[in-house]
């Protein structure tokens, strides 16, 4: 994000931190065999089992789910201490409502609370600070997910899921050497939404972890935009091989979530997909310096009357969206660019989740 007018530059005066990075300052390290360290859990009440107009489910099922949620940490502290009575933990729960739900008919939801790095780390170039801070971020989602396959998975087929910062993590997850069976055996398909990622890391996944990389929607990757948009950021920060570094996007891996192929035209929505969550109180994404839990919370979550809306994967590759249901999500662009990237989930909430359905359907009958 480029610090292009008054009003961010005063916002991220407002959320950057003033001190650097240090390991010895940093919050202590979740610990994975406990509850509390996981955002959603079986067996734990959370808004990630909710369904729109249904009762939610909490039973077992015999596929998993890890999720990686994306970051809701604005504060002026390089990683979230992960306190259940923040705003952040709010935050949480709101995108797990948007964005979790999508795997819960089918699959049982793991999804780690994690010492996220605040959003100024990821949003601009503060040198190693923003590294180190996405480095310890990516250490607690390495290690929830060891612990999940050694403690949890006993072997079951899985599907790995994200977005924004946590779509940043997972691709970094896909390289480790370690988890190379696992995800040459149990991966059903990854959807990293929300990040960029490109063919040529996908290439490079494919030859030295798994070649199934490179099957078509093995990987799904899409970032919502407005129609012939082009951003103005150039470079992201990317796992380089040994660190976060900030690398420059050349060709993207977009799969469009309508159609799931890799066409170009646009594609028309024909279903109720557009999800919107019903909020007690005052939502804690209005409010981003909050610091303490307000006492909001996700009541339900339904279809939207307006489903009016089309896709395609534009020149530059991202997933470009037109129609009356775009329009008035877009009627509150302040900054006029755009970006539907906190829509990523929402607008294609349905289509995801059938494409979920489709697939263990799939797997179940070869069982």
């Amino acid at each position: 994000m480029d610090k292009n007018s008054p009003s961010l530059d005063k916002f991220f005066s407002s959320i950057t931190p003033k001190q650097s990075f240090s390991s010895l300052t940093s919050p202590n390290a979740p610990d994975y065999a406990k509850q509390e360290s996981w955002a959603a859990f079986p067996g734990k009440k959370s808004v990630a089992l909710l369904e729109p107009k249904m009762e939610s489910q909490n039973k077992l099922k015999k596929i998993d789910c890890f999720f990686i949620h994306p970051t809701g940490f604005f504060l002026k502290e390089w990683n979230f201490d992960m306190n259940p009575d923040s705003a952040t933990s709010q935050r949480t729960d709101l995108m797990l409502a948007t964005q979790a739900t999508v795997f819960n008919n089918e699959c049982n939801i793991y999804a780690p609370e994690y010492r996220q790095a605040t959003f100024a780390a990821i949003s601009q170039n503060l040198g190693s600070n923003s590294s180190q801070a996405l480095d310890l971020a990516y250490l607690d989602v390495k290690e929830a997910f060891r612990y999940f396959l050694e403690n949890h998975s006993e072997d079951k087929p899985f599907f790995l899921a994200s977005h924004s910062q946590g779509s940043l993590h997972a691709q970094r997850l896909l390289t480790e050497k370690e988890f190379k069976e696992v995800f040459s055996k149990q991966l059903i398909t990854a959807y990293l939404i929300g990040y960029p990622l490109e063919d040529q890391y996908l290439k490079n996944l494919a030859a030295s972890v798994c070649t199934r990389f490179l099957d078509e929607g093995i990987i799904i990757q899409f970032q919502t935009v407005g129609e012939n948009v082009i951003r103005s950021r150039l470079k992201f920060w990317m796992f380089d091989g040994k660190k976060y570094s900030l690398q420059r996007i050349n060709q993207l891996a977009t799969t469009n979530p309508i159609s799931f192929s890799k066409s170009k035209g646009w594609v028309k929505n024909e279903i109720n997909s557009l999800l919107m969550p019903k909020i007690s109180g005052i939502s804690p994404l209005f409010d981003y310096g909050a610091t303490n839990k307000n006492n909001s919370y996700v009541r339900e979550i339904n279809f939207a009357d307006d489903q009016n809306f089309y896709a395609r994967i534009g020149k530059t590759g991202f997933l470009e969206t037109k129609g009356s249901t775009i329009d008035r999500i877009l009627k509150n662009d302040f900054l006029g660019e755009k970006d539907l990237h906190i829509w990523d989930y929402q607008i294609f909430w349905n289509h995801l989740r059938k494409d979920v359905e489709k697939k263990a359907k799939k797997l179940k009958e070869k069982i």
